[in-house]
């Protein structure tokens, strides 16, 4: 058997094989997590902290339900119940009860948090396009493609 070159980037993707591809986005998404991780850290967040902060924070101050937020994240309740507990317990969200029916839990940001919650976002952007991106020499139009075909996946569930 003949040993295969390792460089993919300029094959038809008819060339490279299911594994490859698989290795490939594993270390990737590995990769983009150790940056996302290591920024986060000065904050005191986890990823999952920081994806739920966000689908709270584009809710503004109607808040999101809990159950709303499992769905958007793809996971479980019990899972977003841990995960938002410590954001309550450090007062960077908050719980409201529904006006129409208290049997629905709300989510919103802290207005005192706003502030940071725009920051982590600019912050880890940058982060982002330094360590990765312009390092790598990954174009605006290329990123632009790959986060395209991710939605696309997505839509396709």
């Amino acid at each position: 058997m003949k040993a295969m070159s390792t460089d993919f980037s300029q094959k038809d993707i008819s060339q490279i094989t299911t594994y490859q591809s698989g290795v490939a986005q594993a270390a990737a998404h590995r990769l983009i997590n150790r940056v996302v991780t290591d920024f986060l850290l000065a904050y005191g967040l986890t990823p999952m902290q920081w994806f739920t902060l966000g689908f709270i924070y584009d809710s503004g101050t109607v808040g999101v339900r809990l159950s709303d937020l499992a769905k958007a994240l793809d996971t479980t309740q019990p899972y977003i119940t841990n995960t938002i507990a410590p954001l309550e317990s450090k007062g960077i969200i908050k719980k409201l009860t529904h006006k129409g029916d208290s049997r629905i839990k709300l989510v919103t940001i802290t207005p005192s948090y706003v502030e940071t919650v725009e920051e982590i976002e600019h912050g880890l952007r940058q982060r982002l396009r330094d360590e990765l991106y312009n390092e790598d020499n990954i174009s605006r139009d290329e990123l632009q493609a790959y986060i395209h075909v991710l939605y696309k996946m997505l839509r396709t569930r």
